[in-house]
């Protein structure tokens, strides 16, 4: 393997490791291109404004729930644990604001903005 596809293998940097339901996951620290992507998918689903601000509480639990699809990752894996597909089912679960500030935090963005306050 070239030095090239070493530095492009997508090898993600894990911030924390954490248990949700008898589950082992891997937070990891996501790219700028994961940044960029999931603002542009939340400024076109309107949960998302312009100045890069929640649109109000659906919309920051929405937010909250896409930082889940982007940094949860399976421990033993290593791989996603859910989809964009996943991000309204995920505001169903308890755990999702139980894991708020560990989910934002690695994200840079504080879980009170998350809540649209």
């Amino acid at each position: 393997m070239s030095n090239k596809h070493k530095l492009l293998a997508k090898n993600r940097k894990v911030a924390k490791t954490i248990e949700i339901d008898g589950v082992k996951v891997d937070i990891i620290k996501p790219t700028m291109g994961d940044r960029l992507s999931l603002i542009e998918q939340a400024r076109q689903a309107g949960d998302m404004n312009e100045k890069n601000e929640p649109t109000g509480e659906r919309g920051g639990a929405r937010l909250l729930a896409r930082i889940a699809v982007c940094v949860i990752h399976d421990s033993e894996t290593k791989h996603p644990m859910f989809s964009v597909n996943d991000v309204d089912e995920l505001l169903h679960e308890s755990w999702l604001e139980e894991f708020a500030a560990d989910l934002s935090e690695v994200f840079n963005v504080s879980a009170e903005k998350m809540r649209g306050k």
